[in-house]
């Protein structure tokens, strides 16, 4: 019995020790890593361009990646120092590797977004692997690849309500993006119930990120969105590019309507919430008393009015900064831009959009010289009226220039110094 209880006790003892010896010959496998990430085609992650409608992005200090690879089954994650990522607890692998990276992590939730634009690299998906295997001894070098495409939302109106949600080709709801480490890509995540991507409420622009390379359907609740003039409901096959941002609207924002005159007059809109202008004056100057008229009243029928000045003139309106060396009036950011032109011999200020959805849409005001002054007065009256100095007075929207040395604008915005029965020119908008 003892002889047995000894050889079990022996054999054990070797067993133990062959395991011992076998630990020792492993290579030593080193903790901590440093990864270095390029992102294919990009600048800046501050930029949206609209001549190329690309969707311009780079890392920022902080920024983590998640990385795998075919060795093992979780994540490891490295954090941009501003330079390249690290990561401390990374394991190089004992034999040679394909790695993935992923930004911003190996889930991504897109329901929910906040629609703003600094928001967007938080969903921005990117991926990419090592162009060969290794062991991670040297580092890591990634080239990642956009996986994802933006949705710039315009909502049209002030009282817009935004449900953006997105379905795949058989129908089914987009909620997410996962990981795949075999592909160094993402899958697409459904649900069958509707998932909102984002909900707004009002007038404005808004930032969604959405799969890219997959057929998609976007639809704010139950109705298409707008791409240009036209209604946008499904992309074709192969989804969107990515990298790419698409500009959609929640309805027209040029367009045509009939007026009492039996006339079809076309209206542009120049900002998101802003008054559809008709392109077109009222073809004769009219009293700010006649002016104000509305529904089967007004001139041009119900379907138009004259506009307040302050929906006109203002913040992202018509507007205007000084400049700083001249002191004399021009375009601000945010508002639309405006210059002076010569249009068939004749003078004009033309106003363009700057918003996306609008970049494409101008409004041009027309002349109304004073030969004597050697001045050009761009103008229309407004519903608006103010007492000035005891007495009520019109308030027109104009512009100002004058030639003397040269051309140029001298005054814009609010002149409140004439009688209400004075005739001006009259700029109609869209009753609703």
């Amino acid at each position: 019995m003892k002889k047995i209880l000894y050889s079990v006790f022996m054999l054990a003892t070797m067993v133990l020790a062959a395991c011992s010896s076998d630990d020792t010959t492993e290579p030593d496998v080193k903790r901590g890593m440093v990864l270095k990430a390029n992102v294919e085609d990009t600048d800046t992650r501050a930029t949206i361009t609209d001549n190329e409608g690309k969707w311009k992005f780079a890392f920022a200090t902080n920024d983590v990646v998640k990385v795998g690879n075919d060795e093992v089954e979780s994540y490891y994650t490295f954090k941009n120092n501003g330079t390249v990522f690290e990561s401390t607890d990374a394991l190089q692998t004992t034999k040679a590797a394909t790695w993935c990276a992923f930004f911003p992590g190996e889930t991504i939730n897109l329901a929910n977004q906040s629609g703003e634009f600094a928001d967007v690299a938080k969903n921005y998906a990117l991926a990419g692997m090592t162009a060969t295997a290794t062991t991670g001894s040297d580092g890591l070098t990634v080239t990642m690849k956009a996986k994802a495409a933006v949705l710039c939302i315009v909502g049209v109106k002030d009282g817009d309500c935004l449900d953006i949600n997105v379905k795949d080709a058989e129908g089914k709801y987009i909620s997410g993006l996962k990981a795949d480490k075999n592909s160094a890509d993402f899958k697409v995540e459904t649900k069958d119930t509707k998932v909102s991507l984002l909900s707004k409420q009002g007038a404005g622009v808004y930032y969604v990120v959405v799969p890219a390379g997959v057929k998609l359907s976007v639809y704010n609740g139950d109705k298409p969105l707008y791409s240009g003039d036209k209604p946008m409901s499904t992309t074709k096959a192969d989804g969107l590019k990515a990298g790419k941002y698409y500009t959609l609207t929640t309805g027209m924002t040029k367009g045509s309507a009939e007026n009492s005159l039996g006339e079809t007059i076309d209206w542009v809109q120049l900002w998101a919430g802003g008054p559809k202008f008709a392109v077109k004056n009222v073809k004769e100057d009219m009293t700010w008393t006649d002016a104000v008229k509305t529904g089967d009243e007004y001139v041009w029928g119900a379907n138009w009015r004259t506009p307040k000045f302050d929906e006109v003139f203002g913040e992202g309106k018509l507007n205007f900064t000084d400049d700083k060396e001249t002191g004399l009036p021009t375009s601000v950011a945010g508002s639309p831009s405006f210059e002076l032109k010569e249009q068939n011999g004749y003078l004009t200020v033309v106003f363009t959009g700057v918003q996306p959805g609008y970049t494409k849409n101008t409004l041009t005001l027309y002349d109304k010289p004073n030969t004597k002054e050697k001045n050009h007065n761009f103008d229309f009256w407004t519903a608006s009226d103010e007492i000035v100095e005891g007495e009520d007075k019109g308030v027109l929207f104009q512009i100002q220039a004058a030639t003397w040395d040269k051309l140029y604008i001298y005054s814009f915005g609010k002149n409140t110094a004439h009688w209400k029965d004075k005739k001006f020119f009259v700029r109609p908008v869209l009753a609703k």
